[in-house]
C-alpha cells in the first residue's frame, strides 16, 4: 500500500513537473524591441498609431521630478552622540584626579603629561590652585560646544558642496529637535578656533588659564554630530509619498504618432507605455491560453495510460519518458523559434510521435502526435496551417517509424514526414487563394522539416535508450548476431543447448508473427533463453553424449532438480555480466514459469518410500509466469521444441504433431501458465498452427536414394578424368 501510495505521489509530481516546465517554455517572451528603435526620437516616424486601449499610466519622469523636488526641501538629520560629550569629561577628570594625586605624593616632577602641551601650560598645571581654574573652563567649553553639537570638517564640507544650507539637530536622549542653518553649527576646527574667545566672553580673565585650556581642549575635543541616515530616509520617503502620481490618459483610438511628423519625447513615452500595457496584456492571455492547450495534452496523456495502457501506468518509466519526450520536444521547437529568421514550419513537432514509435510502440507515437500537436499550437501562434502540418507529418512518421531495423530507415522517417508536410502546406496555400506559386515555394520548408525530425530522432533514440533501460529494434538485431561472446562460448561448451536455441528462436519468431508480438524480440530472447546451462552442460540430456553418460544416475531426483532449475539463476548472473538488456533478461526465468521438472518429480515418486509424501511443488521452478506474449510463446516453443525431438516417425505426421503440439499448450494453460499474459484463445489456435507448420518443415522427409548393387564397379570401364562427371 506504500508503495502505492509513494507511486501516485511520484506520477502526480512528474504530471506537475511536466505542467510547469511546458507552460514556461510555452511562455517565455524574450524582450520586445524598443520603441526607441522604431520611433526614434526627433525623426519622422515610419508609421501612424492609434491605441487600440484606454490607456491611463502614470508619468514617471514628472512625478520623479515633483518628488525630487519635495525631498529638496528635506533637511538632513544629525543626531547628537551623548557618549562623545561623556567620554570628554571623563578623560579631563581622570587627567587632574592623576595630577592631584601626583601633587599630594609630591611627585610633580616626573608626573608625565598625556598630551603635547607648551611649556608655560605645563607650569601653569603644576601650580596648585591652576588646575581647578583649567578644569572650570573645559567643562564651560564642553557645556558649550559639545551641548550644541560639532560637526565633523569633512561633514561640513559636503553639506556645503551639496548646497544643503540647513540641517535638523536631534537630541536622541530628550527627543529635542531643531532646525539650523548650517552656517551656526561649528565644525571640530571652529569649534578649537573659537574656543578661547568663548572663554574670555564667559569670564575666565586670566590668559594663561585660557591657552592651558584651549591646548587641552584641542588634543580631547572629538565631533557628537554625525548623519542619521535611517531618520532622514523616513523623512525623506515621507516627502516622497505625500506627492501623488501624476497620470496621463490616452483613450482608446486616439492618435499617438503620424506618419511622416518628428517623434517627441511625450509620443515616445506615450508609446513605450502603450508597449507595455498590451505586453503584460498578452502575458496573462497567453499564460490562460497555454495553461489550458498544456492541461489538454496532460489529460490526453493521463487518459491514454489510465484507459489502454493501464500496467505501464503503475510503473512510472513510461509516463517519464512520454512526458519527457513531450518537454524536450517543445524545448527544441522552443529554441527553434529563438533562431532569428527562422520558419514556422521547421518546428520539429513530430519528433515526439517518431521517438515514441521508436522507442515504444505506434500507439504511444500516435499519442505523441496529438499531444505534442497540442503543445506546439503557441508556438506557431496559432497558425492552423502549421497546427494541420505538424499533426498530418506527425501521424505519417508514426507509420513511417514502424520496424525501424536499420540507420538508412531514418531516411524513410524523414521522406515520408517531409512529403505530408508538404504537401499539407500546398493543399492550404493553392485552393482558397489560387496562390500555388506561394504555396510552391513553402513545400520545401515541410521537406525540410521532416529530415530535422529524423535526424533529431536519430541521434536521441540511443539516449532515451541509455536512460529509461529501453531496447529497440535496433538494439535487438545488433543482439541478434550469433558472434555474441555469450553464444559463441555456448557453441563450444554446450553445443546441443546452442542447436535447441536457434530451432526454439526460428519457432518462437514464427509464431509472434502470427498473433502481432514483437518477433524479433522473441528470437532474440530464444538465444539467449538458456545461457545458465554452459556453466553445467553435462546435467542437460541435449549435451550428453556416450562419453559423458548421464550424472543425475549418481544423484538423487531432489538434487537433480535443484541442479536444473539452478540454469536459471546462473543464466541471470550471466546476463547481468555481459549487460544484457532488461527485456532480453525477462526470458531467462520467464520461459520457464512456474513449471513442474516433471522428469524428476515422476523419479522422485517411482523411487520413494512408502508413506513418504513428494510434493510437485517442491519441483517447480520459482518464476515468474511469463508477462508478456513474447516470454509466453518462448515458454510454449521451449516445451515443444523440446518434447518433439522424442516423437517416434510413425508420429511424424501433420496430425501426429498437431495432437502433440495441442496436449503441450493444453497442459501449460490448465497448469495457469498463461495466466498473467495478454494471449488469447485465438492467439493460441494460431501459434499451434504455427508450430505444426515450421516442425513439419524442421522433420520433413527426403526421397529414399537407391542404394548401390553388390556388384562393385569396374574401374577399367571409366577413362581418366571422367568420375568428375558423377560429382
Amino acid at each position: 500500500m506504500k508503495s502505492l501510495s509513494e507511486n501516485k505521489l511520484f506520477l502526480a509530481l512528474a504530471f506537475l513537473a511536466a505542467f510547469f516546465l511546458s507552460t514556461f517554455i510555452l511562455t517565455a517572451q524574450g524582450r520586445p524591441s524598443p520603441v526607441s528603435k522604431e520611433f526614434p526620437l526627433n525623426e519622422p516616424a515610419l508609421r501612424s498609431v492609434f491605441s487600440p486601449i484606454h490607456l491611463v499610466y502614470v508619468n514617471e519622469e514628472e512625478t520623479a521630478r515633483l518628488r525630487r523636488e519635495k525631498e529638496s526641501g528635506v533637511p538632513p538629520v544629525y543626531s547628537l552622540d551623548s557618549k562623545v560629550k561623556r567620554n570628554n569629561s571623563s578623560q579631563v577628570e581622570a587627567f587632574f584626579k592623576k595630577l592631584n594625586r601626583a601633587r599630594e605624593k609630591k611627585k610633580l616632577e616626573s608626573f608625565r603629561m598625556p598630551w603635547e602641551l607648551s611649556g608655560e601650560v605645563r607650569e601653569l598645571l603644576l601650580k596648585p590652585e591652576a588646575p581647578e581654574e583649567v578644569a572650570k573652563a573645559l567643562t564651560l567649553a564642553s557645556e558649550r560646544f559639545l551641548g550644541e553639537g560639532i560637526l565633523p570638517d569633512e561633514e561640513k564640507k559636503r553639506l556645503f558642496d551639496s548646497d544643503r544650507p540647513r540641517v535638523v539637530r536631534l537630541d536622541p536622549e530628550s527627543k529635542a529637535e531643531e532646525e539650523k542653518e548650517l552656517k551656526d553649527i561649528l565644525n571640530v576646527s571652529e569649534a578649537k578656533e573659537k574656543a578661547p574667545s568663548l572663554l574670555e566672553k564667559e569670564g575666565i580673565r586670566d590668559g594663561k588659564v585660557r591657552q592651558a585650556a584651549s591646548e587641552i581642549w584641542n588634543h580631547t575635543l572629538q565631533p557628537n554630530l554625525f548623519f542619521d541616515a535611517e531618520l532622514t530616509g523616513e523623512r525623506l520617503k515621507q516627502a516622497s509619498d505625500a506627492v501623488p502620481a501624476v497620470t496621463e490618459e490616452v483613450k482608446r483610438g486616439e492618435m499617438i504618432a503620424q506618419k511622416g511628423l518628428l517623434v517627441t519625447k511625450e509620443q515616445q513615452r506615450r508609446l513605450i507605455q502603450l508597449q507595455k500595457k498590451m505586453a503584460e496584456r498578452q502575458v496573462r492571455s497567453r499564460l490562460v491560453t497555454v495553461g489550458v492547450l498544456v492541461s489538454l495534452g496532460l489529460a490526453l496523456v493521463f487518459l491514454f495510460f489510465r484507459q489502454f495502457e493501464p500496467k505501464k501506468f503503475r510503473s512510472p518509466r513510461y509516463v517519464v519518458l512520454v512526458l519527457t519526450v513531450l518537454v524536450l520536444t517543445l524545448g527544441i521547437e522552443r529554441m527553434n523559434v529563438l533562431i532569428p529568421g527562422s520558419s514556422s514550419y521547421l518546428l520539429p513537432g513530430g519528433l515526439a510521435a517518431v521517438l515514441l514509435t521508436i522507442l515504444w510502440n505506434p500507439a504511444a507515437g500516435v499519442l505523441g502526435a496529438l499531444a505534442g500537436s497540442i503543445f506546439s499550437v503557441p508556438l506557431s501562434e496559432f497558425r492552423l496551417d502549421v497546427t494541420l502540418m505538424l499533426l498530418a507529418g506527425a501521424l505519417a512518421g508514426v507509420f513511417a517509424a514502424q520496424k525501424i531495423r536499420k540507420r538508412i530507415h531514418f531516411v524513410r522517417i524523414g521522406l515520408v514526414t517531409g512529403l505530408v508536410n508538404g504537401a499539407v502546406i500546398l493543399a492550404f496555400y493553392s485552393f482558397p487563394e489560387s496562390r500555388f506559386a506561394e504555396a510552391l515555394a513553402l513545400s520545401p520548408l515541410g521537406l525540410a522539416n521532416g529530415f530535422l525530425v529524423a535526424a533529431l530522432a536519430f541521434f536521441l533514440v540511443p539516449l532515451f535508450e541509455s536512460l529509461f533501460n529501453l531496447t529497440t529494434d535496433i538494439t535487438l538485431l545488433e543482439l541478434s548476431d550469433l558472434n555474441h561472446p555469450i553464444l559463441k562460448r555456448m557453441v563450444v561448451e554446450a553445443p546441443g543447448t546452442y542447436h535447441h536455441s536457434l530451432v526454439m528462436s526460428t519457432l518462437a519468431e514464427a509464431a509472434c508473427e502470427s498473433i502481432g508480438a514483437n518477433a524479433l524480440l522473441a528470437r532474440v530472447g530464444c538465444y539467449f533463453h538458456d545461457i545458465g546451462k554452459i556453466a553445467g552442460s553435462e546435467f542437460f540430456t541435449e549435451n550428453q553424449t556416450s562419453q559423458t553418460g548421464d550424472p543425475h544416475q549418481k544423484i538423487t531426483p531432489t538434487m537433480s532438480c535443484l541442479v536444473i532449475m539452478n540454469h536459471v539463476k546462473d543464466g541471470m548472473e550471466l546476463a547481468r555480466k555481459h549487460k544484457l538488456k532488461d527485456v532480453i533478461v525477462r526470458f531467462i526465468p520467464e520461459h520457464q514459469g512456474t513449471t513442474v521438472v516433471y522428469y524428476f518429480y515422476k523419479k522422485a515418486l517411482d523411487q520413494a518410500a512408502p508413506g513418504e509424501t513428494v510434493r510437485s511443488d517442491d519441483f517447480r521452478y520459482p518464476g515468474p509466469k511469463p508477462q508478456s506474449r513474447e516470454t509466453a510463446v518462448a515458454l510454449l516453443a521451449d516445451s515443444v521444441e523440446a518434447a518433439s525431438r522424442s516423437l517416434r516417425e510413425k508420429e511424424v505426421s501433420p496430425e501426429g504433431i498437431r495432437s502433440h503440439v495441442r496436449k503441450i499448450i493444453n497442459e501449460k494453460f490448465i497448469d495457469g501458465q498463461l495466466d498473467e499474459c495478454d494471449l488469447t484463445l485465438k492467439d493460441l489456435h494460431k501459434i499451434q498452427e504455427s508450430f505444426v507448420h515450421n516442425l513439419m518443415a524442421i522433420f520433413h522427409t527426403r526421397v529414399r536414394y537407391p542404394t548401390p548393387e553388390s556388384e562393385p564397379l569396374r574401374p577399367d570401364l571409366f577413362r581418366p578424368g571422367e568420375f568428375t562427371k558423377f560429382r
